[in-house]
């Protein structure tokens, strides 16, 4: 864990992005308190929180170097969770644990199927030309669909615009393995590298925002353009921010302390902050504004808690983690 102290903490910081917006977006559900630009800033961090995940699970992964027992070990790990939480949710009929959110948008679905198809994923890393013609090939596909038979997002072609499709995120998660390699962690070291990405950080940042509050005030007229342009953003924000990070020095031991306490439970946040979202409401008076903002911190401290706490047992540790 210390030699990854600053990948670690990039993951934690992408996990409370995601979490501190969820619950933000829960209260403007209620009553918003925040104007639509802060809205569009939170929503525009939010989203590269999934994968930055993708990317720096596959860092480690390949860093740590993954034998065969442990990619079988995580697969029933995340068969275990997956089964358990159904079964939770099948017999508490409470509106403090809500199914829609508990796999978050997928992740534990793909990073099953990413572990599955794990031999397939090192061989597309050892052909990388021939995993990049795949990859146009689909993208290929949903321009010919859109030039032919327009579409828009609800058409979800390949499952692009539910984020929710294999390819997707296996990219990112193949793009961590390659920056876990030797080379990689040689390039993300390079003092040009370094640079180019502090001085590119800002513009996409920039950039990104803009976009993103177009595409929520207009009908995108290409999938295929949404898409590409979509995760070209995604893609150089979250290179550049890994980089950053890669190329720090974390010496202080309150926060590399701190880090190690909070990483190990991040899968465990994803599951279980919906519903401590909705339990620590129940205490807020909506009316109190400093209530409001405490509350977005609050949110994901407590997930840590009961995250850390299920950890502590072996039993409760194979339903929160993998």
């Amino acid at each position: 864990m210390a030699s990854n102290v600053s990948q670690n903490a990039l993951k934690s910081l992408s996990c409370f992005a995601a979490v501190t917006f969820f619950s933000t977006s829960q209260i403007c559900a209620y009553e918003c308190f925040l104007n639509a630009n802060t809205m569009s800033i939170l929503y525009f961090v939010s989203i590269i929180s999934k994968p930055l995940f993708f990317i720096i699970i596959g860092y480690m992964d390949e860093v740590e170097k993954l034998t065969k027992s442990d990619i079988v070990t995580k697969i029933k790990s995340i068969i275990m969770i997956m089964i358990f939480w159904n079964i939770v949710l099948s017999l508490l009929k409470t509106h403090y644990i809500q199914p829609g959110y508990i796999l978050q948008n997928g992740i534990l679905l793909n990073m099953g199927v990413i572990y599955l198809i794990y031999p397939v994923i090192l061989k597309a890393i050892k052909n990388l030309k021939v995993t990049a013609a795949f990859f146009a090939g689909i993208i290929a596909i949903i321009a010919l669909l859109d030039i032919f038979s327009p579409l828009d997002t609800s058409d979800d072609p390949l499952f692009i615009s539910s984020y929710s499709f294999i390819w997707v995120w296996g990219g990112y998660y193949i793009i961590g393995h390659l920056l876990g390699e030797s080379l990689g962690r040689k390039f993300t070291k390079k003092i040009s590298v370094l640079l180019a990405a502090k001085l590119m950080v800002i513009p996409i940042g920039v950039s990104m925002f803009f976009y993103e509050q177009y595409l929520s005030t207009n009908t995108q007229i290409s999938v295929a353009g949404w898409f590409v342009l979509e995760h070209l953003h995604l893609l150089a924000m979250s290179l550049a921010l890994f980089i950053l990070f890669d190329n720090i020095n974390i010496k202080s031991g309150l926060i590399t302390r701190i880090v190690e306490f909070i990483s190990p439970a991040m899968v465990g946040v994803y599951i279980v902050h919906y519903s401590v979202f909705y339990i620590i409401t129940t205490l807020y008076d909506f009316n109190n504004t400093t209530l409001k903002l405490t509350l977005l911190v609050l949110v994901f401290i407590a997930s840590v808690l009961v995250s850390r706490l299920l950890l502590l047992n072996r039993f409760t540790a194979r339903v929160i983690s993998f």
